[in-house]
């Protein structure tokens, strides 16, 4: 990852006693010390105004909108050949979030054709300001993790594509970790936008298939805390993403 050298984050872990982790070294983090951190933030200005502009960011990007941001189909039980799993950016709604998430499911969609892909949103997921600061949720990224466990079980044979936006991609990086090799060859491929762990490496054959989309001009993946311009813009991208995933799909 990388590293916050702003003014800005440098004063928040200071006043928060925090560091921004280093390139691919996943601290062991849970989600008690989440809510400990949390709890310490509150009290900061700097982390009051780094939450007000990821509250802000995510209320534009809901304008005209108007999709669930909620889907648990493989939770629900549902199987199909392919199956996407997807990480919300902060303060998205649902679990899928409407971003990246919604315009990602119609893009999709459109490319494979009616029941060829079902999606499941990640769960036990806070998607808050400190979960994205200690470098994504370990509470999401197991749940990450136990999902794609879940659609090996339940839909053999099936591919499983894993996605995230914002710090759903931290996520989706931490969740690779927790993945077995025995599953490895469950996951069709990872899909990143505004990637604050951009050109990290995942374990073994799974960086194999990596897309990562990076808008030019999106500080938050040059490891700058900040959720402006370009990272607002990534649902003109899921076609691109899209057309990757139909050329692994099933």
């Amino acid at each position: 990852m990388k590293s916050f050298s702003t003014v800005l984050l440098l004063t928040l872990s200071s006043s928060l006693a925090l560091a921004a982790p280093s390139a691919t070294t996943y601290s062991a983090v849970t989600q008690h010390t989440e809510e400990e951190i949390l709890t310490a933030a509150r009290s900061s200005p700097v982390y009051t105004a780094l939450e007000e502009a990821f509250r802000d960011a995510t209320k534009a990007s809901v304008e005209a909108r108007q999709s669930s941001t909620t889907r648990n189909d493989l939770e629900n039980g549902l199987c199909a050949p392919n199956i996407i799993i997807h990480a919300r950016g902060t303060f998205e709604e649902g679990n899928m979030g409407s971003g990246v998430g919604v315009p990602l499911i119609a893009a999709v969609d459109a490319e494979l054709g009616s029941g060829k892909a079902i999606y499941q949103g990640v769960n036990n997921y806070p998607a808050d300001v400190a979960g994205y600061l200690i470098g994504g949720s370990r509470t999401g990224a197991q749940n990450m993790a136990d999902q794609v466990a879940r659609a090996a079980s339940q839909c053999p044979g099936s591919r499983v594509f894993l996605s995230g936006y914002s710090q759903g991609a931290q996520v989706a990086h931490l969740a690779a970790a927790s993945i077995p090799v025995s599953l490895y060859s469950v996951v069709a491929g990872f899909i990143f936008f505004g990637d604050p762990y951009e050109g990290d490496p995942l374990p073994g054959v799974l960086n194999n298939n990596v897309l990562t989309i990076c808008n030019d001009g999106d500080l938050i993946c040059d490891g700058l805390p900040l959720p402006i311009g370009s990272h607002l813009d990534y649902a003109k991208t899921t076609p691109r993403a899209a057309q990757w995933i139909k050329e692994r799909a099933l």
